[in-house]
């Protein structure tokens, strides 16, 4: 797992390097947000996110896309529900964040059956994470290395004990690192988010190297 020490660095790397995208990614999701459904609001936010996430459009298709969207706008008014989920003690957050996981397995198909290439659980996250709320931590190859987590299924279930996994990750990082370097109205899960992008990406390069 990495150190305080490391998790500074890396989010000083990532400030330095991606802010500037942040910023533009934030401003655009602003305007979008705005947009009705009628004028294709849901899919120009997985667009937006897929294409912000690196997800090939061969493996996530403009079909599926469209699909993606029309389970969203579904799914919506439990997604917008969790756009207020906050709570002042941080264990009572994650069981409300991983109740919504429950809510989503059970009444979206937003992730279908395992197997199915199309829905993809790092888009998934990445849209709550920065459509829905930042408490959802993103689930992705980065983070995942970062973290030693050898886990690989894309259904809830997964991503529920992620959710645990990172959440108790930033608790522990609260105080000694993450309140020093996260950015004014930052949550602590997005600044871990940023550590973990940068550490995980560097570690997949010395693994590819070795």
């Amino acid at each position: 797992m990495p150190t305080c020490e490391v998790i500074r660095e890396a989010v000083a790397k990532y400030n330095a390097e991606n802010s500037r995208d942040d910023l533009a990614l934030r401003s655009a999701l602003t305007l979008i947000h705005s947009l009705p459904p009628s004028l294709g609001r849901f899919l120009a936010e997985v667009c937006l996110i897929a294409d912000w996430g690196s997800i090939r459009l061969d493996g996530f298709p403009f079909r599926d896309r469209l699909a993606m969207a029309g389970e969203i706008e579904t799914s919506w008014p439990l997604l917008e529900t969790m756009r207020s989920w906050r709570a002042e003690n941080w264990d009572a957050e994650t069981l409300l964040l991983t109740r919504g996981v429950e809510l989503l397995s059970s009444h979206s198909h937003l992730l279908p059956t395992p197997g199915v290439k199309n829905r993809q659980l790092s888009f998934i996250s990445k849209y709550l994470h920065r459509c829905v709320n930042e408490a959802f931590p993103i689930w992705d190859g980065n983070a995942r290395a970062a973290m030693d987590h050898e886990n690989d299924e894309t259904t809830w279930p997964c991503y529920s004990g992620w959710l645990i996994c990172v959440r108790d990750e930033a608790a522990k990082h609260k105080a000694c690192c993450l309140e020093q370097v996260g950015l004014p109205g930052e949550s602590l899960v997005r600044t871990l988010d940023k550590a973990l992008y940068i550490i995980g990406g560097e570690k997949k390069k010395r693994d590819q190297v070795g």
